[in-house]
């Protein structure tokens, strides 16, 4: 058999991979050639831009370490951004003050940092600070170094307050008093509390106005004569509750004989100690907190998974006195808690939920708050559960606790929410084995702020010591009325 021109003879195929025995073989050859042809086309063209993406991307980087080099491995700021810490006359405003106008101005180390390089400045006066008032030299030259190190590094926008070049940067240029790194870090780091929205508290008491009855429309009356009707009115009904700050105060104590060097070494685990101890004992009143009958009447020995200790539970010190927490708020009001006699499955979480007064049972405001038994034992199997890898980790956070979310709720795990409960939801005695699941809208909850956190430093010359004491003041409150279903408890979950 004869093959057309355009195909290979045998001799051509000798030489070739390719079977062109058979016309169908050829024909097979064929279009696996141009297939293959058409890969290679697509792969070129994504091999191009590819390369051209990584041209593009090794140029990003090379500046951006350029930049780092210069400006000492930290992110720059922009001149808007670092010029509200100038005064009209240039001078930069190192700490803020009020204006002529007492309009508050923020200053370079008591702000919320605009870049990294102003972090990390706070953090190293910060530190400094520290490390002065509890060495027993009462200087700290490492320390004072970090932040000479720092000022050669400033962005140029304020490196006017360093007048005489930074190597003269000396220990009293540098303030005092404590600088706000404790309440930065607080905000960032809290769990179940930075869900909820916060409001700054002008005064220790403060009355909150809430909406209580809005407007309603009526029909328009149709005008048929020269006098028509008056349109009808409605009214709105506004009530006030009373919203009063609580102070919170952790206090630890640190021998006066410590070189720099230990107190440098010692500092990381006292702050984070002090930090953690805030943190815990808020979320622990956001949840178990009474300030009211004190249903959970065994407070002098619940000691939640050991955290506290015996020493100073159940006394009017008791962190839970601060204010009424969630878990009392739902006790409080009537049908929003559930007996669930032992037993919490999906279809019962979504009944629970439809509980809450409208139109708090919405989509997109309500968390469902769990204890780890409730949520290993009970929760996690279930099909309608979207872990992390289903809803992606930007939609998660570990930090807060969200492991997940059922019916778009996030699924929040929190230590505080006890498995020793009885079988009434309350803690009257020890013994105890159930716990509860919290449906909360979040949005109807607010963390009222009275002062951030502060860190003082006091040294007992009659015991030999420094005393640290960190304090804030906050209160925790619902925006609703009292009796408003914007929370539901589901005890009596045995686990």
């Amino acid at each position: 058999m004869q093959f057309p021109p355009e195909i290979p003879n045998m001799a051509d195929a000798s030489n070739s991979r390719l079977d062109l025995s058979t016309p169908d073989k050829a024909r097979k050859a064929l279009h696996d050639l141009q297939a293959e042809q058409k890969r290679l086309k697509a792969s070129n063209r994504n091999l191009l831009t590819n390369v051209e993406q990584k041209g593009a991307d090794l140029a990003a980087i090379q500046k951006r370490l350029v930049e780092f080099e210069n400006r000492g491995g930290r992110t720059t700021s922009s001149n808007a951004e670092m010029s509200k810490f100038q005064r009209e006359d240039g001078s930069v405003r190192v700490k803020g003050e009020d204006t002529r106008e007492k309009a508050w101005m923020p200053g370079l180390l008591d702000s919320a940092p605009v870049c990294d390089w102003q972090e990390d400045f706070q953090d190293a006066i910060n530190t400094h600070t520290l490390v002065k008032s509890l060495s027993s030299k009462g200087h700290a030259p490492k320390c004072l170094a970090r932040v000479q190190e720092l000022a050669r590094k400033a962005p140029a926008e304020v490196r006017r307050i360093f007048t005489d070049g930074v190597s003269n940067v000396g220990a009293e240029w540098i303030p005092d008093e404590m600088l706000p790194t404790l309440e930065r870090n607080l905000t960032a780091e809290r769990r179940l509390a930075g869900l909820f929205g916060t409001m700054n508290l002008p005064r220790q008491t403060t009355l909150l106005p809430y909406l209580s009855a809005g407007f309603r429309p009526y029909i328009k009356a149709a005008a048929t004569a020269d006098d028509p009707a008056q349109y009808t009115a409605s009214s709105m009904t506004t009530d006030q509750r009373t919203i009063s700050a609580t102070g919170f105060s952790c206090y630890a104590q640190v021998a006066d004989d410590a070189d720099e060097d230990s107190v440098i070494a010692v500092m990381p685990t006292v702050q984070s100690e002090l930090l953690q101890a805030l943190i815990d004992g808020e979320e622990d009143a956001i949840l178990n907190g009474d300030t009211g009958t004190h249903q959970d009447t065994a407070l002098a020995s619940w000691d939640i998974r050991s955290r506290w200790g015996a020493s100073g539970l159940g006394g009017s010190a008791d962190h839970r006195r601060a204010w009424l927490g969630l878990r009392a708020a739902a006790m409080d009001i009537s049908g929003a808690n559930t007996n669930m006699s032992g037993s919490l499955t999906t279809d019962e979480i979504l009944a629970n939920r439809a509980r809450l007064d409208s139109p708090h049972g919405v989509q997109g405001s309500l968390i469902l708050v769990v204890s780890p038994e409730v949520y290993f034992k009970k929760i996690l199997a279930a099909d309608e559960v979207q872990t992390v890898e289903k809803i992606g980790i930007d939609r998660a956070s570990i930090r807060t606790g969200n492991l997940g979310e059922i019916y778009g709720m996030p699924i929040v795990v929190s230590e505080f929410m006890s498995s020793d409960l009885q079988t009434t939801g309350l803690f009257t005695t020890t013994g105890g084995a159930t716990s509860s699941a919290l449906i909360v809208n979040k949005d109807r909850w607010k963390l009222g702020v009275r002062r951030g956190s502060t860190v003082e430093i006091d040294k007992d010359i009659t015991r030999g010591v420094h005393r640290l004491v960190t304090t804030v003041r906050e209160t925790f409150f619902t925006v609703d009325a009292s009796t408003k279903k914007n929370l539901h408890l589901a005890f009596n979950i045995t686990v």
